[in-house]
């Protein structure tokens, strides 16, 4: 018994050998790509620093899913809150990774050594508490790398505070600061927070999917930049008033709800062709996405004598990093279909379709796993 396929109607289905492969290799695209999404993705550490004279003191905080992953205990209790008991029994080996991880002093000179001074739960984080004994000789320069062996995205924000006070944050690729450094300017807090939003949008995972689920209809540049500048006002309104305090949401359902979004606009793909008007729906969830936006700068902390700047800042950083996307999707699009063109794939508007299809597909199968993660904390 054979099976034929009608190609009058419409679908992803192909109708020669070629398009085939091409939908096999964007397929093994994709699902090696979600792969890497749903390792797992750590949350924004973070260590706030006090130094007054002699005495320097530290805060460490840490997700404590994160935690379980690197240790390979386990710290949560039912709503994922970090449950006091198990702190305490597991709380040697939670102190003893965070000591091989966390150093101050420079590398191959004399090393400061922590004493610990507490520990306790703060809904699903774990905070510790240090004093640095440091010998005279020793150079400041606080080095972190926790999670590094999770996560090459993992990130650590530093903030310090007493007689020296200025913010830094952390990566794979820049581990260590020197607390020596003095106030930055206004200048140097505007590059800091641009650079800050731009990171954010390069490794942060769900966003990017979102915007390839939003996009991926239009796939030319221009008439595109309406839909992300919708994203970008909206998330900027929310963004501000939840960092003022005006309007806050937990953050468990503002993260549920951006999954929620990017699985939507994922689904939508496969019953709508047009997308000039879907600004407005960009425009509605960019307002949920600020929220999430907002509890990262929270955590980077903001300069009160620059918060104006420094908020201003970290948006055009975000919008940047947004349209870079746009483009490098934009410029792949065409070079993409330019190379299939040459091997006998021809670029109709159906193939084009076709091809969206499977991008949303791609995107739709990490936007179910983050929503599921968030919802039922699987």
């Amino acid at each position: 018994m054979s099976a034929t396929i009608d190609l009058s109607k419409p679908g992803i289905y192909p109708g020669n050998k070629r398009f085939v492969w091409m939908l096999v290799g964007l397929l093994l695209l994709g699902a090696c790509s979600a792969g890497d999404v749903l390792a797992h993705e750590t949350k924004l550490s973070s260590t706030r620093i006090t130094i007054g004279g002699a005495e320097i003191s530290a805060q460490v905080e840490l997700n404590a899913v994160d935690l379980n992953v690197a240790t390979g205990g386990q710290l949560t209790g039912t709503g994922g809150k970090v449950d006091a008991e198990l702190l305490a029994k597991q709380l040697d080996a939670v102190q003893g990774y965070v000591a091989e991880h966390v150093k101050l002093g420079k590398e191959g000179g004399p090393q400061c050594t922590p004493e610990w001074t507490s520990a306790m739960p703060k809904d699903d984080h774990v905070v510790l508490g240090q004093r640095w004994n440091c010998p005279d000789d020793a150079e400041l320069v606080y080095r972190v790398t926790l999670f590094h062996e999770i996560d090459p995205a993992s990130r650590h924000m530093v903030s310090v505070d007493g007689d020296r006070k200025f913010i830094g944050l952390l990566s794979v690729q820049a581990p260590q600061m020197a607390l020596a450094e003095s106030a930055p300017s206004k200048w140097q807090t505007v590059q800091r927070y641009v650079v800050s939003g731009i990171e954010h949008i390069a490794i942060g995972y769900d966003h990017i999917a979102f915007l390839l689920a939003v996009i991926v209809l239009g796939r030319r540049f221009w008439p595109l930049v309406k839909v992300v500048t919708a994203f970008t006002v909206a998330h900027s309104i929310t963004l501000t008033f939840a960092v003022l305090g005006i309007v806050t949401l937990p953050s468990a359902l503002v993260e549920a709800l951006i999954a929620a979004s990017i699985v939507y606009v994922a689904a939508e793909n496969f019953f709508v062709r047009d997308i000039r008007h879907r600004w407005w729906l960009t425009f509605a969830f960019g307002l949920i996405h600020g929220f999430g936006f907002a509890s990262v700068l929270r955590d980077y902390g903001l300069p009160g004598d620059a918060l104006g700047w420094a908020l201003a800042s970290f948006n055009i950083g975000v919008e940047i990093g947004q349209l870079l996307i746009v483009a490098i999707a934009v410029v792949i699009w065409q070079v993409g279909f330019r190379i299939a063109s040459e091997a006998g794939f021809a670029r109709t508007e159906r193939n084009e379709r076709r091809v969206s299809l499977v991008i949303s597909g791609a995107v739709l199968v990490p936007g179910l796993y983050w929503l599921g993660q968030r919802l039922l904390g699987f």
